[in-house]
């Protein structure tokens, strides 16, 4: 029985969000933005040097629409159109904490049929 107890409290303490360190932030983060009825969402981790780690995921209205996962300094990207269908599907890479993007990027209609693909160059 202790030990479920001390399971719970490690759980609920190690479960806080938006955290910063020296002004840097790290471990899991929310933010949450408001325009009229419109609500927009973003979730995802931090590493201790404060860059994205992981899946980030990107909701407008609770809609998912974008789904970013981090492999620093390269992530992968995917977007989606409204009715949850791939809309893109590219990678990009950090450089002095701005990301561009590169290699191949495909293009899908919301049937998901590739309709256009990209070349990027660093």
């Amino acid at each position: 029985m202790r030990w479920l107890f001390l399971l719970l409290v490690l759980c609920f303490v190690s479960c806080k969000i938006n955290r910063k360190q020296n002004n840097i932030p790290y471990g899991k983060w929310k933010y949450i933005t408001k325009d009229g009825n419109d609500v927009s969402r973003i979730q995802g981790k931090y590493d201790r040097l404060g860059n994205e780690k992981g899946i980030w995921r990107y909701y407008h209205n609770d809609t998912l629409h974008r789904v970013e996962k981090y492999y620093y300094p390269f992530c992968v990207n995917v977007l989606y159109h409204q009715n949850g269908k791939i809309y893109q599907i590219g990678k990009s890479v950090s450089s002095n904490k701005s990301w561009t993007k590169y290699d191949v990027w495909y293009h899908y209609d919301s049937k998901q049929n590739l309709i256009d693909s990209v070349s990027y160059n660093q």
